[in-house]
């Protein structure tokens, strides 16, 4: 089973206290084996991948992170008992300034494999470094970004970005009727570390938003803190995105997205977009 929880906010050095608040209220699912953590630092997308030996828990995982936007996942692809761990298996992906993940069972795409790889261009054909359908579905989310010319435009809006996800997932689900088969259940999201896109096909996905960070337990700011405090006034302006994918109780602050819902969150969260 694969899992996500990614977070776009508006202070990296809050990163740490956002995920402290969210400690006990939301789950990775049990202990898989493996994680990992895509983040943005300036103009650089670090990915951090590991072995573990006990549950994924996003406040660890992520432990030491600054950024304003972070993709913390558990599970891998293609992964069978016994294999040693291989970062190129592990969750998430990530082409240029692009990250991926997907929720569920990722290998119950491995049947439309060949089929989603055959239609992509041949320069990102080469960039499928596994032997995943999970891969070769985000390379079809990249092929149809640049499809409408915006692969490499670091000012991509959220809106063509939930569609392009959107329509390599389609792709997908059209490969599958062919062979007389339903899309398996999954959640997907991906994000420049600008703006993000996700959708829910069958697999539980919540999104959450949080307006303001007080009170903080990590830095010991109660819900009476005088503003005078200088990380009061960051506390409160911080504004977050969260997409939580699992089999979990709704956590505070969050609601269930729709079956078939695409989510576009522009950057500044001005408006976070059902497509």
């Amino acid at each position: 089973m694969a899992e996500f929880l990614a977070i776009h906010q508006t202070d990296a050095s809050l990163l740490s206290c956002l995920l402290r608040r969210l400690v006990g209220k939301v789950s990775l699912g049990p202990a898989d084996g493996v994680a990992g953590v895509g983040f943005f630092q300036s103009d650089d997308v670090l990915l951090r991948k590991r072995p573990l030996l006990g549950p994924p828990l996003p406040e660890k995982l992520a432990e030491g992170v600054e950024s304003e936007a972070a993709l913390i996942c558990s599970g891998a692809v293609g992964a069978q008992g016994g294999r040693a761990f291989n970062e190129q298996t592990a969750l998430p992906f990530r082409f240029k300034r692009w990250l991926f993940a997907i929720a569920g069972q990722p290998d119950s795409l491995a049947p439309i494999r060949s089929q989603m790889q055959k239609e992509l261009p041949d320069y990102l054909r080469r960039s499928v470094k596994g032997d995943s359908a999970a891969e070769a579905l985000f390379v079809t989310f990249l092929s149809r970004l640049r499809d409408v010319g915006r692969l490499d435009d670091a000012d991509v809006d959220a809106v063509t970005s939930g569609r392009a996800l959107a329509a390599a997932v389609g792709e997908a689900e059209r490969a599958f009727e062919q062979q007389g088969k339903p899309l398996p259940p999954l959640s997907a999201v991906a994000t420049n570390g600008r703006v993000m896109a996700a959708l829910r096909r069958g697999h539980p996905l919540f999104l959450g938003v949080i307006d303001g960070l007080i009170p903080c337990q990590r830095c010991e700011i109660g819900a009476g803190a005088s503003d005078l405090d200088p990380r009061v006034n960051s506390h409160k302006m911080l504004r977050a995105a969260m997409l939580l994918s699992g089999a979990q109780p709704a956590p505070e602050g969050f609601r269930e997205v729709a079956e078939r819902e695409v989510l576009a969150v522009p950057r500044g969260f001005s408006e976070i977009e059902s497509l």
